[in-house]
């Protein structure tokens, strides 16, 4: 299951990309850990996603153009 943080919600509804979208980059994208984190990166369709692994639960953190952060 896939658990959206508010942060991650108001990222996706300014850049007008929907919750399956986000879901698809995660399952298909490229992704990779950061180096001594929790936290998880898919990159896929312009767009990179910022998630953690929470007991089971995909936690999306944020939601951005990929190429850098606005």
């Amino acid at each position: 299951k896939i658990v959206y943080s508010k942060h991650a919600l108001e990222e996706m509804d300014a850049y007008g990309i929907e919750r399956q979208e986000v879901d698809s980059i995660i399952e298909k994208g490229m992704k990779w850990k950061e180096k001594d984190s929790g936290k998880y990166h898919a990159r896929m369709a312009g767009f990179e996603c910022v998630f953690m692994n929470k007991g089971g639960l995909l936690f999306v953190i944020t939601v951005y153009p990929s190429g850098g952060k606005k």
